[in-house]
C-alpha cells in the first residue's frame, strides 16, 4: 500500500464517521482542494536548507534546528579565529630572522640544546 492509497482509505473512512449535510461536505471539500493546490507549489530554497531539515529532524523542531546551525557556525568561526591567531605572521618570523642573522652568537648556538638552560640561568 502506498501513500496515496494509504490516504484515501483515511479519506473513506472519515467521510463515513461524518454526519454532514451535503452543502457543509461541498465546503469541506473545496477547501480541501485549494489547500492541496497551495501545498503543491514548490518554493526556490537556500542552497543549505537541507543542513536545516536534517537538524530540525534530529532535534524536533525547526527553531532548535535554526539555533544548532547558527552555534555550529560560531563554533567554526571561533576555531578558525583561534587557528589565526596562533599561526606566526610573516613580520613576526621575519623580525625572528633578522635577530638570528644579527646576533654576536653563531647559529649553532640556538641549535645546541643547553643554550636554552644556559639562556635562563644566566638571566636574573
Amino acid at each position: 500500500m502506498n501513500e496515496r492509497e494509504f490516504g484515501h482509505q483515511i479519506k473513506q473512512q472519515l467521510d463515513r464517521s461524518l454526519n454532514l449535510e451535503p452543502a457543509v461536505r461541498d465546503r469541506l471539500k473545496v477547501a480541501r482542494e485549494r489547500a492541496l493546490v497551495r501545498q503543491r507549489v514548490t518554493e526556490p530554497a537556500f542552497a543549505l536548507a537541507w543542513v536545516d531539515a536534517l537538524v530540525g529532524r534530529l532535534s524536533g523542531s525547526p527553531a532548535s534546528a535554526s539555533i544548532a546551525v547558527a552555534g555550529a557556525g560560531l563554533i567554526l568561526v571561533l576555531v578558525a579565529l583561534q587557528y589565526w591567531q596562533q599561526t606566526p605572521s610573516v613580520e613576526e618570523i621575519a623580525d625572528i630572522d633578522t635577530a638570528l642573522l644579527s646576533s654576536e652568537l653563531p647559529i649553532n648556538a640556538y641549535l645546541d640544546k643547553s643554550f636554552d638552560t644556559w639562556l635562563k640561568r644566566s638571566q636574573p
